[in-house]
């Protein structure tokens, strides 16, 4: 593949394929290797709480490495997360390992997000052509195929086929990392040993990612025990691939599309939607009387995760400064994919263990519309503020 742009969409393509085998069927795998509900969701919060720590020790460890490039210290997270998934797959191991085990890999599979993401970024600043809204989609319908792949192929062997996939799609991810002109970390070593207190100055971007924090405790909740909800409504291993697909191929679309909105509407306004739609996605799915409506729910994945997604990558790149830009990126998936959905696996788990799927449905709209509400104060409060200061300009 010659052009850039198609390396690059062809390793997003391989890498959320993979990212699927290990995370996307975690409940299936957990309880098949012997976890309760309430530990599986345990394990998946702490998985996400280990992100907090591990995504920004992983971006100031690249950062000091000079002597590697971004693709080949995520090569080498391919290979160790792949030998301790062989390991998590096919060794009898006790329930203690195998939580700490699964943690530590999913943990490092989230932490690669970020380093992803900057190698996109190091690019569109080079002047070189691509676009991460299309090769994120691109991944997303690669995500959903996987569902729907893997998910079949569930209802015929054990979790254990997961590891097949997961070494077919990381070879490619592999190969395609290869094919890419290297990136390296930027910026002087004295910025980038401040870059992580640095970063509390971005006090706006903050208060987004806390919004959107409680959106995706109860999105990644939701995603956590899809399989559940499919068979509280009566539904298979088969329909809960056909499910995940839905909610991943909606996003291509808008991800695709991304940059022409954002030049259009603005990174605010972009935000503010995706924050609406949430609340449609995440309310379909808690309130469905049926599986039609959870189907629904995740055809509004595309307006909400899939326009949240690259709008808030782009906004990291435009507004920090140069020598912040990997801890602002890494500070998404910490914020979401990390505390977010610690919080929603955490909590969610418990209350469906204890007290039943509809318990943990309407906690899961608490939070939605916790995060909604705060999204547009935060953004009530920016405005106030501009208009005070154009005020103070004028009368000056």
């Amino acid at each position: 593949m010659r052009s850039l742009q198609n390396r690059y969409s062809a390793f997003h393509v391989a890498y959320w394929a993979n990212v699927f085998s290990l995370i996307g069927c975690a409940a299936i795998l957990l309880k098949f290797k012997g976890l309760s509900t309430s530990e599986v969701g345990l394990v998946t919060g702490a998985s996400s709480l280990a992100t907090i720590f591990l995504s920004p020790a992983f971006s100031t460890l690249a950062s000091k490495i000079k002597a590697m490039s971004i693709q080949q210290i995520l090569m080498t997270m391919f290979v160790i997360i792949g030998a301790g998934f062989g390991l998590l797959l096919w060794m009898p191991l006790p329930k203690w390992m195998i939580m700490l085990i699964y943690l530590l890999l999913y943990a490092m599979n989230i932490s690669m997000v970020p380093l992803i993401s900057t190698i996109a970024m190091q690019y569109i600043e080079h002047g070189k052509s691509v676009n991460f809204g299309l090769s994120r989609g691109l991944g997303s319908i690669s995500y959903a195929i996987s569902a729907v792949v893997i998910g079949n192929l569930l209802t015929f062997f054990d979790p254990r086929i997961l590891i097949a996939a997961y070494a077919i799609t990381g070879v490619l991810a592999l190969a395609f990392l290869a094919s890419m002109p290297a990136c390296y970390m930027e910026g002087k070593e004295k910025k980038e040993s401040g870059s992580k207190t640095s970063i509390f100055k971005y006090k706006k971007l903050l208060w987004i990612l806390f919004a959107f924090m409680l959106m995706f405790a109860a999105s990644s909740a939701l995603a956590t025990y899809l399989i559940d909800i499919v068979e509280y409504h009566g539904g298979n291993a088969s329909l809960f691939g056909m499910a995940t697909f839905v909610m991943a191929a909606s996003e291509l679309p808008i991800m695709s599309i991304a940059p022409r909105l954002k030049r259009r509407f603005g990174s605010q306004k972009l935000l503010l939607t995706a924050a609406a739609f949430y609340g449609v996605r995440n309310g379909l799915i808690a309130l469905a009387p049926n599986l039609g409506f959870v189907l629904l729910g995740m055809v509004f994945q595309g307006c909400s995760y899939g326009l949240f997604t690259p709008i808030i990558t782009y906004y990291v790149a435009e507004h920090l400064e140069k020598e912040d830009q990997i801890m602002g990126q890494t500070l998404i998936g910490v914020m979401t994919s990390g505390l977010g959905a610690a919080i929603g696996n955490f909590s969610c788990g418990f209350i469906q263990e204890n007290y039943g799927m509809s318990m943990m449905l309407g906690l899961a709209l608490i939070f939605t519309f916790s995060g909604i509400l705060f999204a547009f104060l935060v953004n009530r409060s920016s405005k106030s503020k501009q208009k005070q200061l154009v005020l103070e300009v004028n009368c000056e």
